[in-house]
């Protein structure tokens, strides 16, 4: 009994470092040919350590003094190069853009370029304030794409998601010229976040890339008079105590088009009203 559980033990050891060294770094990795090919084509000047991490390739190298990782499938197919970038690198399209938002004053600590297959490049600063993070996603141009909280989410989450056909062709379709900057999948929905002559919209899919809705955020002055009105009404005669907070959205649907309103009150659970451009509430 003892040799048997003596081996077991031995076995599970074997088997944990192995697992354990396919998240390492590895001087000794060799890779297939293709993709240390697919790599030289890409950074021709660099030389990679590579490591492998799940279903991918990793190649760590130096990029124009910056540190970058390249992600590979095992197939060769380049995804994602992250590249770490001290915040006096970034375009001076972003650095603008971040002294004149609400995050000016918070502390700045990492930032990161995402060059990712079939998107446009994107740059996430990490900034903090407190006990709060935050993750503000700019392209080259300085247009914040979102802000979210930071979960100490790792670099497989950047991971781009492929696009149905039938998806890329709506959207070539539906807005003409926009670009892909985010794809993502939640609670069973594709969403894809595109600039679409210099604003930012996200575009929602169902599992079989059915087009649900395009939100987009805009300013309480652009809000037809009549959803003023309801909005006010709402609040008066059923959430007393609430106010309107954050930017509104206009979503547009299939059927028919609409604004949503956040609502929050103080020891009260947040609202969202859904008004149609009529002013009439939607349930």
């Amino acid at each position: 009994m003892k040799l048997k559980m003596y081996f077991l033990m031995l076995a599970l050891g074997v088997c944990g470092a192995a697992m354990q060294s396919c998240d390492d770094d590895d001087d000794n990795l060799k890779v297939p040919e293709k993709l240390q090919s697919a790599f030289s084509q890409k950074y021709p000047e660099a030389s990679p350590k590579w490591k492998t991490r799940g279903n991918y390739y990793i190649a760590d190298f130096q990029d124009q003094n910056y540190e970058s990782e390249a992600w590979f499938t095992f197939d060769a197919v380049w995804l994602m190069t992250e590249t770490d970038l001290p915040y006096a690198a970034l375009p001076e399209a972003v650095k603008n853009a971040l002294q004149n938002s609400e995050y000016a004053t918070w502390n700045r600590d990492d930032a990161d370029m995402l060059e990712r297959k079939g998107l446009e490049p994107v740059y996430v600063l990490e900034v903090e304030q407190g006990s709060r993070e935050m993750d503000l996603y700019y392209n080259a141009e300085g247009i914040l794409i979102k802000a979210m909280e930071d979960y100490e989410n790792d670099s497989e989450s950047y991971l781009p998601i492929e696009l149905p056909e039938g998806v890329k062709n709506f959207l070539q379709e539906k807005y003409a010229e926009s670009k892909i900057v985010e794809t993502d999948r939640e609670h069973g929905r594709l969403e894809v976040d595109i600039i679409h002559h210099g604003v930012v919209k996200e575009v929602v899919f169902d599992d079989s890339g059915n087009w649900l809705s395009t939100s987009r955020e805009i300013g309480w002055n652009s809000l037809p008079e009549v959803v003023k009105i309801a909005i006010q009404r709402e609040i008066s005669n059923n959430y007393v105590g609430y106010e309107a907070d954050d930017e509104p959205e206009q979503v547009e649907t299939p059927d028919g088009n609409y604004y949503r309103i956040e609502l929050e009150a103080e020891q009260a659970k947040d609202l969202i009203l859904k008004i149609r451009e009529d002013g009439t509430l939607l349930q």
